[in-house]
């Protein structure tokens, strides 16, 4: 009997390395199969290959629900990985500084213009960490999963975005931060 609850254990891990199932999305939204395979899930990644993906994962999702494709800006990248780092370096997470700075602050502090949006992600516990597409891919499934973060997701006047993330493999601690824009920063 134990000898089948370990196997079965065994299977399901197996079964969630290999295959990412987004699931059906929710009654007015959906969200996009992954392309992931275990041949490239795993690999460690580049920061410009993360940011590539995070791109390609939000417009896949804003594409089967009908929204326009969002452009990359490195001035939304740079205040959202500023951002990220931040959060990691003094332990906090929330959309607000310690000094009480918003998304729209840190945009301006890169030398953007106008409004930001931001979603953000933190795990924890998971030693031997790295930034690979399968870690990109459930911070975004996981935002999907969320009414808050999709509403940011699927905001149609949004037109601009920007990714961050910083990792510690020792400790498996990752911050990651979306952030969007209105108009060119």
């Amino acid at each position: 009997m134990v000898g089948l609850l370990f196997a079965s254990i065994f299977l399901v891990q197996v079964k969630d390395f290999v295959f990412l199932d987004n699931g059906p999305g929710g009654y007015d939204w959906k969200i996009g199969k992954s392309q992931l395979s275990p041949f490239d899930a795993y690999q460690s990644r580049t920061l410009m290959q993360t940011r590539d993906l995070a791109l390609q994962l939000v417009n896949r999702d804003r594409q089967v629900n009908g929204l326009p494709p969002l452009v990359a800006d490195p001035l939304l990248s740079q205040a959202a990985q500023i951002h990220a780092q931040d959060m990691f370096i003094r332990n906090y997470f929330s959309h607000y500084s310690p000094e009480g700075h918003t998304p729209t602050h840190r945009l301006i502090e890169v030398g953007g213009k106008g409004q930001a949006g931001e979603n953000i992600a933190k795990q924890s516990g998971s030693a031997s960490v790295m930034v690979n597409y399968r870690l990109i891919e459930d911070f975004q499934k996981g935002w999907m999963y969320s009414p808050g973060h999709r509403s940011n997701l699927l905001k149609p006047e949004y037109r601009y975005f920007g990714y961050g993330i910083m990792t510690e493999p020792f400790s498996g601690r990752v911050f990651a931060v979306q952030t969007f824009s209105f108009s060119k920063p």
